[in-house]
């Protein structure tokens, strides 16, 4: 049996607040009261609500998500300029998607116009 999804609808029912009180929760804003906020958070952690990254990157447009292309894995030098990048990403909380382009132009350009389609940030 499929596990049903929890929204932001769900825990703000329980939790008998807002959906903009939930979001202001999960987002950090310090305009919550602080019982507010804990009796929110306590339904958040016992409804396992994940917040769902797509829907936060269509309202902000923004995906926090940042292609790498590099044309050899296997070579250190890229690979270590991958960990570096992924590193900085972390730090800001981002996330890469990492492709090897084989130093091929047209797997290059194909991987391109898919992370483009994936509207990755950068």
């Amino acid at each position: 049996m499929e596990k049903q999804t929890i929204t932001i609808y769900d825990v703000a029912r329980e939790a008998n607040v807002s959906m903009a009180t939930v979001s202001r929760v999960v987002n950090g804003n310090p305009n919550v009261k602080p019982a507010t906020r804990k009796k929110v958070l306590e339904v958040i952690e016992r409804l396992d609500y994940r917040p769902n990254a797509v829907a936060r990157g269509l309202a902000s447009k923004k995906t926090t998500t940042v292609g790498v292309i590099i044309p050899d894995v296997t070579n250190m030098f890229f690979s270590s300029l991958a960990r570096g990048i992924d590193d900085v990403a972390t730090m800001y909380k981002y996330n890469i998607i990492l492709a090897n382009s084989d130093e091929n132009n047209q797997k290059e350009v194909t991987v391109l116009n898919t992370l483009l389609a994936k509207q990755v940030d950068g």
